[in-house]
């Protein structure tokens, strides 16, 4: 399937999934947009507040609602439009979690330092969450 043709099915999920007025289907589509316009590395390393800025979504519990819905289908199985991506930072050191090690830290929240295999005692406060854009995105 050419990249065109799988961008144009991703822009008619949101209306087959949401209801119109729902808020979720133009931050979908902003965000399409976005990822399609977008250089390969600008689109590698998207944090929260960044797909909020372009979902046009404003800093109120209405739309971090809103911002929540949309992140859960872009990541979802239906769309996969952005990857979800665990990494681990202590001081000067970054590291990828792999499959693997996400799911083991989704599950206990335990998490080993990748260079000596100890249990990192506040691994939610070295463990950062951000986006990536797919390959089917990519594929431009």
């Amino acid at each position: 399937m050419s990249q065109s043709v799988a961008i144009e099915r991703f822009r008619k999920f949101p209306s087959e999934d949401f209801k119109e007025g729902d808020p979720v289907r133009p931050a979908v589509s902003k965000i399409l947009d976005y990822l399609i316009a977008a250089k390969p590395e600008n689109v590698c390393h998207l944090s929260f507040g960044m797909i909020q800025k372009v979902a046009g979504l404003r800093d109120s519990e209405e739309d971090h609602h809103t911002l929540y819905r949309t992140i859960s289908y872009i990541t979802g199985e239906r769309t996969r439009l952005l990857e979800l991506v665990f990494e681990y930072v202590m001081e000067d050191f970054a590291y990828i979690l792999d499959e693997e090690e996400e799911a083991d830290y989704r599950s206990t929240g335990l998490f080993s330092d990748p260079r000596t295999g100890v249990n990192v005692p506040d691994s939610a406060q070295h463990i950062h969450i951000y986006f990536k854009a797919s390959r089917a995105v990519l594929q431009k």
